[in-house]
């Protein structure tokens, strides 16, 4: 009688071992994208490999606008309410202000329509470190104040803030605070009669 040895399978070769990893590439990228986008979210004391895990997905994450930051909830959100106005004076002497990123004095569906300009306004355009944003950003005010029939000359960005009172009660919103706002044109720019034309 004849013995049976044991069925085994053979031992996967490199090549095949590396197609199977790239038929799973989606599953590699959600997970590696989830990795970096809590290790983002987290503050550094609470989570040790940070460092490391943005310093790795950092420019990508930049690179493809993925990147997550939590400023505005804990554990550390921000002491002071800001926002950002344009300001445009016409040829004719007539000016124009408007609030770019009162998410306060907006309804509901329009916040969240407008949620990335706001995060754009607040986190980057009012800062002096993005400075590099300032002259586009007149730039492209400017082209959409002529498609609305506005003849801008002068065009001023102007970021407002003022410090959050901790004693304010949960029900009460953000618009009833009695703190003074402060403000400080950042930018300003007289727009050249030809220029866009």
């Amino acid at each position: 009688m004849k013995k049976h040895r044991p069925h085994t399978a053979p031992l996967p070769r490199p090549r095949d071992r590396w197609q199977s990893i790239l038929q799973r590439w989606p599953t590699v990228l959600v997970a590696g994208y989830s990795l970096a986008a809590f290790s983002w979210t987290m503050p550094g004391s609470l989570f040790p490999p940070k460092p490391i895990i943005d310093q790795v997905t950092g420019g990508p994450l930049l690179l493809l606008g993925l990147w997550q930051a939590w400023d505005m909830f804990s554990p550390d959100p921000r002491t002071t309410d800001i926002c950002v106005e344009m300001r445009c004076t016409n040829r004719d002497g007539t000016s124009d202000r408007r609030m770019l990123s009162d998410m306060v004095a907006m309804g509901f569906y329009e916040r969240w329509q407008k949620d990335r300009w706001r995060k754009y306004f607040n986190d980057h355009l009012r800062l002096d470190d993005e400075r590099v944003l300032w002259q586009p950003f007149a730039e492209y005010a400017v082209r959409r104040l002529r498609e609305e029939g506005e003849d801008p000359v002068l065009i001023e960005l102007v970021r407002w803030w003022r410090p959050c009172e901790p004693g304010i009660r949960p029900e009460l919103r953000a618009d009833v605070r009695m703190t003074p706002w402060q403000s400080y044109v950042f930018h300003r720019w007289g727009v050249p009669r030809e220029w866009g034309r």
